[in-house]
C-alpha cells in the first residue's frame, strides 16, 4: 500500500493521503492552515481498492473543485448511487466531475460558457436518468433526450445538446471506467435529425408580394401578422424573430448565423415595401417599438422558431390556398420563403445590385449568387423584359433629342 500512497502524493499533492481504519480506507485532507478533514470509505483496506480508490479520488476532487464543496459533501454526493439501479453510474457525480474536467482541469470550456451551454443539458441529462424506466444505455439515453427535450430536427439547440451529452457519455466510460455499454453510437445523425424538408432552406420558393399581402390580410392573431410582416418587409429568418429590435427607421438583428465559412454579421436591416403595401414596414416597426402587440411563442430555443412559424402557418387555411397555387407551378412555399421573397422584391421592384442585396441580407456575395440567383419564373422574366425595353425607349429617345 506504499505504493499506493506515492501514487496519491503523485497526482494529488502532499494535502492527501490514506491509512487503514477498520478494515476500511480512511481519506484525509490536509488544509494549508493546517486542519485535516477525514472520511470513512466504503472500500475495503487492501490491495483490490487500489484502482477503485484512484478513480474514486479523482471523482472526489474534481467534484469539490467545480461545485466548491468539503471532502465529506462530495463524497456523500458519490453515496448516493445505488448498485441496484440499471444505470450503475453514479449521475450527480458524474456530471459534477465532468464539469471539473472541462472547466478546471483541461481548461477546453470557460466556466462561464458551461455554465450557460452545458449545464442545461447535464440538467436534461439527470432528469431522464432519474425517470423511470431509465434508459439502459447510451442509445436510449440520446434517444430519450431527443424525444422528451424537443427542438426541431437538424436544430442547432438538438445538435448541441446531443453533443454535449455525448461527450459526458464518452467521459464517463474512457476516462471514469463507466460500463462500455453507456459510449454514444459513432453517428450521432439518428439523434440529431436533418432540417425538416419543409423548412424550405434555399430549396423554397420566394413569395411574391401580391401573395404577401393577401396572406397578411388572412391572419386573424396581431401578434402573428406582425411576425410574418416582419419576415416579409425585413427578410429575415425565422430565428431573427427572438434577436430583432427597432433602431431609429431599421430593424436591429443581432443574430449571428455559424456556417461553414465562419459567421454570418448581426446589423441593421431596411425594411422594403411590398408594392402595394406603401409605409408597411414603417408600421410595422412603430408596432414593435410601442410593445403594445408582442411577438408570438417561437418556442424555448433558436431552433424552435422556424418550427413554430411553420405549424402556425399550417393552420392556416389561406396558407395552404397559397401552397397549393405554387406547387401547381412546381414551387414550394415555406417559412424561408419570406426571406426569399425580399430578395426578389430588392432586385426586381428596388433596383438593387446583388451586392448591395447580399449587405442588407447580411450574407457573403457568394452565398447570395449561389441560393437567389436562379429564380426566373416566365411572370417575373416578362416584367424585366418590359422594364428594360422602357429603359431602352427612354436612352434612345434621349440619343435623338441630342
Amino acid at each position: 500500500m506504499s505504493e499506493l500512497r506515492g501514487t496519491i502524493k503523485r497526482e494529488h499533492g502532499f494535502g492527501w493521503s490514506v491509512r487503514d481504519i477498520h478494515g476500511k480506507v480512511q481519506l484525509t485532507q490536509r488544509l494549508e492552515d493546517g486542519t485535516r478533514t477525514s472520511v470513512t470509505l466504503d472500500l475495503s483496506w487492501d490491495a483490490s481498492c487500489v484502482t477503485a480508490l484512484l478513480l474514486l479520488l479523482q471523482q472526489i476532487r474534481g467534484c469539490m473543485d467545480a461545485q466548491q464543496m468539503g471532502l465529506r459533501e462530495a463524497y456523500q454526493l458519490f453515496r448516493r448511487a445505488d448498485p441496484a439501479k440499471p444505470s450503475r453510474v453514479n449521475w450527480d457525480g458524474l456530471v459534477a466531475s465532468f464539469q471539473a474536467h472541462k472547466t478546471s482541469h483541461t481548461g477546453a470550456v470557460k466556466p462561464s460558457t458551461f455554465n450557460a451551454a452545458y449545464a442545461p443539458v447535464m440538467r436534461q441529462v439527470l432528469e431522464v436518468m432519474q425517470s423511470r424506466p431509465a434508459p439502459m444505455n447510451g442509445r436510449d439515453l440520446l434517444a430519450a433526450l431527443r424525444d422528451r427535450c424537443g427542438g426541431a430536427p437538424g436544430s442547432r439547440a438538438r445538435k448541441l445538446r446531443i453533443q454535449y451529452a455525448a461527450q459526458l457519455l464518452r467521459y464517463a466510460v474512457e476516462q471514469q471506467g463507466g460500463p462500455d455499454r453507456w459510449l454514444p453510437p459513432a453517428d450521432l445523425i439518428p439523434f440529431i435529425g436533418k432540417p425538416l424538408a419543409e423548412d424550405g432552406g434555399h430549396e423554397a420558393t420566394p413569395i411574391k408580394d401580391e401573395q404577401l399581402i393577401r396572406l397578411l390580410a388572412a391572419i386573424p392573431d396581431p401578434r402573428w401578422r406582425l411576425a410574418i410582416g416582419l419576415l416579409g418587409c425585413f427578410g429575415l429568418r425565422p430565428v431573427e424573430l427572438r434577436y430583432c429590435r427597432v433602431s431609429g427607421d431599421k430593424l436591429q438583428v443581432e443574430y449571428q448565423k455559424r456556417t461553414a465559412r465562419g459567421m454570418t454579421k448581426a446589423g441593421l436591416v431596411e425594411g422594403l415595401d411590398p408594392q402595394g403595401l406603401d409605409g408597411e414596414s414603417r408600421r410595422l416597426l412603430n408596432r414593435l417599438a410601442a410593445a403594445e402587440i408582442p411577438l408570438p411563442p417561437l418556442g424555448a430555443a433558436d431552433g424552435d422558431a422556424a418550427q413554430s412559424v411553420r405549424q402556425y402557418l399550417n393552420r392556416r387555411p389561406f396558407w395552404n390556398v397559397l401552397r397549393a397555387e405554387v406547387a401547381a407551378r412546381g414551387g414550394k412555399l415555406a417559412s424561408y420563403s419570406f426571406r426569399h421573397g425580399y430578395a426578389l422584391r430588392a432586385h426586381e421592384l428596388y433596383g438593387h445590385s446583388p451586392r448591395i442585396t447580399a449587405a442588407l441580407m447580411r450574407h457573403s456575395l457568394e452565398t447570395h449568387h449561389r441560393h437567389y440567383g436562379a429564380w426566373t419564373d416566365g411572370e417575373t422574366l416578362e416584367v424585366a423584359l418590359e422594364r428594360g425595353r422602357q429603359h431602352r425607349a427612354v436612352i434612345c429617345a434621349g440619343a435623338t433629342a441630342v
